[in-house]
């Protein structure tokens, strides 16, 4: 299954990116999230590491294509048997502010659960504070 998240706010697409491109701000835009892990301190091509959800949930990732001219990257996670393909994008938003978007791929009754998680960390990421 595909399910796609988007959210509109009023960060600048500049500051969005950039909470996307140091893996440690993750925590702070994400509230599931509570440690990032990772062999690079910068969303590249080739990184692995784990994120904790929840403080209890140990989950792999990959991060696969990253487009700093687009603001687009992408990454593959997994806990046991379930793997899912995540696909970010950041984008100016007409009238100002960003638009961000996560297209998922992975079993539907995954992503639905997910998808309410995925809509409010997308919230959070895009009024994200500048100036850092």
């Amino acid at each position: 299954m595909e399910m796609t998240v988007a959210r509109r706010g009023s960060a600048d697409p500049r500051d969005v990116w950039r909470h996307y491109l140091w893996l440690p701000l993750w925590t702070e835009w994400a509230p599931h999230l509570t440690r990032v892990d990772a062999d690079s301190p910068v969303l590249s091509p080739g990184a692995t590491g784990t994120v904790t959800a929840a403080g209890v949930l140990p989950v792999h990732f990959r991060i696969l294509a990253v487009d700093p001219a687009r603001r687009s990257w992408s990454w593959r996670v997994g806990v046991g048997p379930v793997r899912l393909l995540l696909e970010h994008d950041v984008a100016p938003a007409s009238g100002g502010g960003t638009r961000a978007s996560i297209r998922i791929h992975g079993p539907a009754l995954v992503l639905t659960a997910y998808r309410p998680l995925m809509g409010w960390a997308l919230s959070r990421l895009v009024h994200v504070p500048g100036g850092r």
